[in-house]
């Protein structure tokens, strides 16, 4: 069954290589209508999360956000399986980093760095052509699927042009062990619930306490790397600006908890700014809620 859906996804994947984008948002909007209206598609888990992040908020606020976020999120699905196939030199002017210098003297001394990332606006084009646009080598840290051949498909079509992924299970045993030929950067998405009790870190959001993934920081910490956070920006549908932000300064002195509550502070700035960008349909408040 495993290998059908692989076979499936592929010849998805194949459908969009042929497809210009303006086509694509025309599917985007058919699509976007029959899950959301039709089957419903969690729509009740998106307008629970944007009330629980906002209570000050009317239903008529509620929605409204709802619907803009149910728009973007089909898009950015359409656009993840459209990049697959397309040349990274081609996507880049769509998902342009408008600041790469950030980390040039960095790099120039040697220094790796790490680049706290989340699930915000298209965040699946990255490893496609964000190690293009930096001369750190950019080594993506990705939660292994459950289908294994999708699993390597995606693996390996990420891999290339400045591009690496590792999982989160082999994490540690990388940045320990692995000696990179030149100054990498480690990108963590961290802002989905997290599993593991051993890295994560209770810390405030949107004025409650949300446990939020705390490896990154305690690798920050061992390794006395820099934090930098990289926000994706939406220009317009299939255009975006990524500009990054130091967070923390390499012999920062910060702990895990302190570290994780910078990362989630600047995250709840960026959603109070964009509400619709942010990835609502994820249960992303198990504990605090229920769905």
């Amino acid at each position: 069954m495993k290998f059908f859906t692989y076979i499936v996804f592929r010849a998805f994947v194949l459908l969009f290589s042929l497809i210009p984008f303006d086509v694509v948002y025309i599917i985007s909007d058919g699509l976007r209508f029959i899950l959301k209206n039709i089957f419903k598609y969690r729509t009740a888990v998106i307008e629970k999360n944007i009330a629980f992040c906002f209570p000050k908020w009317d239903k008529k606020q509620v929605k409204s956000t709802s619907n803009s976020f149910y728009k973007n999120f089909i898009d950015i699905s359409l656009e993840s399986i459209k990049g697959i196939s397309s040349n990274p030199h081609k996507i880049i002017p769509r998902y342009r980093l408008t600041n790469p210098e950030l980390l040039d003297g960095y790099f120039k001394n040697g220094q790796s760095v790490i680049l706290f990332s989340q699930h915000f606006n298209n965040w699946e084009w990255g490893p496609i052509c964000l190690g293009l646009q930096m001369k750190h080598h950019v080594v993506g840290v990705i939660k292994k699927l459950s289908n294994p051949y999708i699993h390597k498909y995606f693996a390996e079509g990420r891999a290339g042009n400045n591009v690496s992924v590792i999982t989160t299970g082999q994490t540690t045993n990388y940045v320990l062990n692995h000696k990179p030929h030149k100054p990498e950067a480690l990108v963590f998405i961290a802002d989905q619930y997290p599993y593991n009790k051993h890295r994560r870190t209770e810390v405030d959001f949107f004025g409650k306490q949300i446990p939020f993934h705390s490896g990154a920081g305690q690798l920050s910490k061992r390794l006395n790397y820099p934090i930098f956070t990289i926000d994706i920006i939406r220009k317009g549908r299939g255009r975006y600006e990524l500009e990054l932000y130091k967070i923390a300064d390499s012999n920062h002195g910060l702990n895990d908890l302190e570290i994780t509550s910078l990362y989630a502070a600047h995250l709840e700035q960026l959603i109070i700014k964009y509400p619709d960008a942010w990835l609502w349909s994820h249960k992303r408040f198990k504990n605090q809620m229920r769905y």
